[in-house]
Parts: C-alpha cells; structure tokens; sequence
C-alpha cells in the first residue's frame, strides 16, 4: 500500500467509515459517497462505476464489486463475492465480434447502453450473489447465496435460484405496508436498540415516537475524500 492510500484508509476510519480497497484502485471516474458507520471490504470499484451513496450502517464483505449500480440503503447486509450491477451489454452482439478490439484505439465506438441498479434498505445478500444492472432491489428484501438476479425484487420478498425467483415474502402484505410506511431506518439507531426488536409488530406501535437520525457524509473518489454536509 503507498502512502496516499494508507493516508485516506485512516482519514476514513476517523470519519467512522470503513474502505479496504485503495483509492488508487478506483476508476477515474468511480465516486463513493458513504453515511457514517459504513463498513466495506476490498471490493472492484472500477470503470463501470460512476457515483454510488451507500447509507449507514450497510456493510459489504470483501472480493465482490460494484459496477452499474446507483444507490444502496442503509442497514444493508452484504456478504463475500457479491457483484452489484454486472453490465449486461459490456460487449456488442450484433457486430462483426464480440471483442473489444473493435472499439479499442480505433475509429469505432460502442456507447453500451447502461442503467445502474439500485438496492433498498434492510436488504441482506448472500454470499457470491449477482444483481444484474438496471435491477431494483426491493426494502428489506433477502437475496439468497449465489442467486442470479435478473428481474426487479418486491420489497420484503425472499429471493432465490438462477435466475431468482420470489420464494417467499418475509410478512404478509398489511404488515410489509406498514414497516414500508413507518420508514425505521430513518430514526437514531440508539434509540430503535431500545425497542423489541426481536417482534417487528411490537416495534411498528413505537417507531412513530422516534428521533429522526442525522449522519455524517464523506466522498471516496481516486483523488481522495471528503466530508460532506449532514443529512
């Protein structure tokens, strides 16, 4: 590691984030903007990747990347090997070739038609997952190890297979409305540890009461990091 990415690595953390993949290892044009408490392994943040927000608390393991994605809530939960926006349309179908020596250093050019994906909150990926870009992945949604995520996920569906498929849902339908309408992940996490957590009924008749939460905000680009307004 040399000195500009040990510098940033330890400016992060003292904004209590985490980032082990070196800034010097991001695209040109990669941008991260992190809420506080983010904690992120050393994952690809390469040339398919432009401005990606994660929110607090959200936590991805290492060895995955992330490509054409835009946004990712808070309190998400994702695990080792996960790939969040893999181009569909890296390579051209309807050419001479596939391979990229056509448009590389020549007259050609291949503008890739790209739409970033997109994550929700409370959201909690398995283990060697792959979210295709341009896939919308629902609040509070579970998405099983090594799934193939082709299609948009319902909010509080549980996904799985490949390509995934809705298996079941985690409440019903009144009850999914109601923690979708209460928006918890917005209120201080000091005080949501205090509700009964371990019955997502009891909390709903409390979330109401809470203090809203402000976290801190700072943007990871190549050329370094910095602090952003609150929010």
């Amino acid at each position: 590691m040399n000195l500009k990415d040990w510098y940033w690595r330890r400016w992060i953390r003292r904004h209590d984030c985490k980032l082990s993949t070196p800034v010097s290892a991001f695209g040109k044009r990669a941008r991260l903007t992190l809420e506080q408490g983010v904690r992120i392994g050393d994952v690809a943040v390469g040339v398919a990747t432009y401005e990606v927000s994660i929110g607090a608390h959200t936590y991805m393991r290492s060895d995955g990347s992330l490509d054409v994605v835009a946004s990712i809530g808070r309190y998400c939960s994702i695990g080792s090997a996960v790939v969040i926006g893999q181009e569909k349309h890296a390579h051209p179908s309807d050419w001479l070739s596939t391979h990229p020596f056509q448009f590389t250093d020549t007259q050609w050019q291949y503008d890739q038609p790209r739409k970033p994906a997109r994550v929700g909150h409370d959201v909690w990926i398995g283990q060697g997952a792959m979210i295709m870009e341009g896939v919308e992945v629902g609040t509070g949604s579970i998405i099983a190890t090594r799934a193939l995520v082709t299609q948009d996920v319902p909010p509080y569906a549980v996904v799985a297979g490949f390509p995934a498929k809705v298996i079941r849902y985690r409440y019903p339908e009144d009850v999914i409305e109601r923690l979708l309408a209460s928006r918890w992940w917005e209120r201080d996490t000091q005080q949501l540890v205090d509700l009964p957590l371990h019955d997502a009924l009891a909390c709903l008749e409390q979330i109401e009461g809470l203090a809203p939460a402000r976290y801190s905000r700072i943007d990871v680009t190549r050329k370094g990091c910095k602090v952003l307004a609150v929010q």
